[in-house]
C-alpha cells in the first residue's frame, strides 16, 4: 500500500447521529440510523514535517456496549492520501477489520473524505468487504478543535 505522505490530517467526529447503508452481496439494501465516531490520523505530526509512521483510522458506529446495533471498522490502513488546501482530507484504497452484527467480520476497502466547510464537516465513507458487501455513509457534524488539514511543511501551533 501506499506509504507516502503527499500531506497529513488528524480528524475526528465524536457522537454524531447519521444514517449508513448495508449492501448485502445478493443486494439486499438494509438503513441504520445511529451515533457515529470516526478518527482519521495520517502522517500528523505538529513539527514542520510529515511521519509516515503515523497511520490509523477507526469508525464505531452503534449502540457500542449495550447489545444494540454495531459497525465497527478497526485498525485502519491508509492506501493513498491527499489534501486539497486546509479543507479537504481524502484516503482512498484503505484497509480495516470490519466487525458488528450489522456487517460480516472481514477485511473492508475503505475510502473516505472529509470536507469543511464554515465549520462544518461533511464526512463520506465507503467500505467495501472481501464478499462483495458494501458500507455507506455521508454526514455532517461540527469540526473539532484538534481538527487539522495540512501540508508537511505545517506546523501545528496549539494556541490556535
Amino acid at each position: 500500500m501506499g506509504l507516502a505522505c503527499p500531506c497529513k490530517f488528524l480528524l475526528g467526529v465524536p457522537n454524531t447521529e447519521a444514517t449508513v447503508t448495508v449492501t448485502s452481496p445478493e443486494g439486499t439494501v438494509q438503513t441504520f440510523t445511529d451515533t457515529i465516531n470516526f478518527s482519521a490520523e495520517q502522517c500528523f505530526t505538529a513539527a514542520a514535517m510529515c511521519n509516515p509512521a503515523v497511520d490509523n483510522f477507526t469508525v464505531n458506529f452503534g449502540t457500542q456496549g449495550q447489545g444494540g446495533n454495531t459497525i465497527n471498522f478497526t485498525q485502519g490502513r491508509r492506501g493513498f492520501i491527499s489534501c486539497e488546501g486546509n479543507t479537504v482530507a481524502i484516503l482512498e484504497d484503505g484497509t480495516a477489520q470490519g466487525s458488528g452484527n450489522l456487517i460480516p467480520n472481514q477485511d473492508y476497502t475503505v475510502d473516505f473524505s472529509y470536507t469543511i466547510n464554515n465549520g462544518t464537516a461533511t464526512v463520506e465513507i465507503t467500505a467495501v468487504g472481501e464478499d462483495g458487501t458494501v458500507f455507506q455513509t455521508t454526514f455532517e457534524a461540527d469540526v473539532t478543535p484538534q481538527t487539522f488539514i495540512g501540508d508537511c511543511e505545517d506546523t501545528v501551533n496549539p494556541n490556535d
